[in-house]
């Protein structure tokens, strides 16, 4: 192996005659990345708190309302037009999740058409499946309608989207 030292000098007119008299540039030595003044490391933190609470917030939403998801499932495992009785009992359990035990578990007939109408802001069921499902437990063959079971679910899952939670915030 041959050391520089053991090399010929360069001669006079040697390399691109055009840059000569150019000085190459010096790159500092590092590129300091963190933040230098105070105010990023404060609006750093209230943007990691605020990720925090939000990410906090979603979560709590989503298992508070895994009721929900799961009387909407049940719903569709029964079929497109379930028995006035399956949506029935599908809506009472969404409604002791949403409220109480206590306060709905014992509500039958009309009282219990206008608690579930009571917690939406807008009329779900129609007239025909407000029927159905005050008069279900009494009658379980009340209604052979395709159509109107499929119409019952329909708005059942309706309900169970927009119903209000008393858990949940205001």
């Amino acid at each position: 192996m041959m050391h520089l030292s053991a090399l010929p000098p360069l001669p006079e007119l040697f390399g691109n005659p055009v840059l000569r008299g150019f000085n190459e540039i010096v790159a500092t030595a590092e590129i300091v990345w963190l933040p230098q003044a105070p105010g990023w490391y404060v609006l750093g933190t209230l943007l990691a708190i605020w990720s925090i609470r939000v990410t906090w917030r979603g979560t709590r939403l989503w298992w508070r309302n895994r009721y929900r998801r799961e009387a909407i499932r049940a719903l569709s495992m029964a079929g497109s037009a379930p028995a006035p009785t399956a949506v029935n009992e599908v809506l009472k359990l969404a409604a002791m999740s949403a409220s109480s035990r206590e306060q709905v578990a014992a509500l039958t007939g009309q009282v219990w058409i206008d608690w579930l109408n009571s917690r939406v802001s807008e009329a779900v069921f129609s007239a025909e499946s407000l029927q159905l499902l005050g008069h279900a437990q009494y009658q379980p063959n009340i209604c052979t309608d395709q159509m109107m079971l499929a119409t019952l679910a329909r708005e059942a899952q309706r309900w169970l989207h927009i119903h209000k939670d008393d858990h949940g915030p205001a």
